[in-house]
């Protein structure tokens, strides 16, 4: 079965950098400790459809122009490390190719005006490049159409929560759960858009503090009834446990037991590694974190690593400050 391109939101990027970036858009950590992953943000996804073998075509030609742009620049930014170099022509490229995308599918709505796969295809590439505003319209003439498309509903509640206005964006994601009840997708999304906006949250549930991150945290572990296989999804809910107050180091540790049961690979196993650490050190168990810290031996994991080894070095000598009688170890 052919399916529509999913679209992986800013915030997420894609699952190399889940484990290996500080947290993109929930700006708060637990203290004196980075977190490792970022929070999960919304993903812009389309449940499978059958497609028109021209549009698929066209959505082909689009992931290998948004393929191409990125790698002309991750090379421009790679020659940046070695010394300062300026490609005019950059920004040109990049135009020209995702120019002649935009181009195709404007000639593939005019001969198929009422296709809601193109439109949702034309808006999403509209998303991808930053005309999140274009791509709006096309959604709200969309759902003039069809009022009740979980699809329409959920792209929506994205294009509102990746504008900041969250109150805008959670009955839209509530109106696709209602209509899609058995789609982890839209849970998933409402989860992590109470996770990152949690005073707003506040105020539309009508919530007591921390009682958002509670919400959070039944909305992921209800998206994971419906896809319990999925990684990004159970790493999410672990990363919850940092902001809840008192922090509890043996929940926090269980759920991210689960997500290294789930890694894909070795790469991924070891980046959850670092969130045993992480949790070790909050919980006072310097020797555990020590140990953890000492297996992560990946290349692109060395950075956090590093920043994880300081704050166990601070918490130490914190800790033998505020008992200078303990014995060392």
């Amino acid at each position: 079965m052919n399916r529509l391109k999913p679209f992986c939101s800013i915030a997420l990027l894609a699952l190399a950098l889940l484990m290996s970036a500080p947290a993109l858009l929930a700006q708060e950590q637990a203290p004196e400790v980075l977190a490792p992953a970022p929070a999960s943000a919304p993903v812009r996804s389309t449940p499978s459809l059958e497609l028109d073998p021209a549009l698929q075509r066209i959505i082909d030609q689009d992931n290998q122009a948004q393929a191409q742009a990125d790698l002309w620049i991750r090379e421009h930014q790679e020659l940046n490390k070695e010394k300062p170099f300026q490609d005019d022509t950059l920004p040109l490229r990049i135009r020209d190719r995702l120019a002649s995308v935009e181009k195709a599918y404007e000639d593939y709505l005019f001969g198929h005006p009422e296709s809601m796969e193109g439109r949702l295809a034309y808006a999403s590439f509209l998303m991808d490049i930053g005309r999140d505003n274009d791509a709006a319209r096309e959604w709200l003439r969309l759902k003039e159409k069809h009022p009740d498309s979980p699809v329409l509903l959920n792209n929506l509640g994205n294009y509102f929560a990746q504008k900041g206005e969250a109150l805008e964006a959670f009955p839209y994601y509530e109106a696709a759960i209602a209509k899609a009840p058995q789609e982890p997708l839209y849970v998933k999304n409402l989860a992590s858009v109470v996770y990152i906006f949690r005073e707003e949250a506040f105020t539309y549930y009508h919530l007591k503090p921390q009682a958002a991150l509670l919400l959070a945290q039944a909305l992921y572990r209800k998206a994971l009834l419906l896809a319990p296989d999925d990684f990004i999804l159970r790493t999410a809910l672990a990363q919850t446990w940092y902001y809840l107050s008192p922090f509890k180091p043996e929940k926090a540790l269980a759920d991210w037991k689960k997500a290294h049961a789930l890694a894909a690979d070795d790469s991924e196993r070891q980046a959850v590694l670092l969130h045993y650490a992480r949790v070790a050190i909050l919980a006072g168990d310097f020797e555990e974190a020590q140990k953890q810290l000492e297996a992560v031996t990946f290349p692109q994991h060395q950075e956090l690593k590093e920043t994880l080894l300081k704050n166990l070095d601070e918490r130490r000598k914190l800790a033998e400050a505020s008992n200078p009688e303990a014995p060392t170890p």
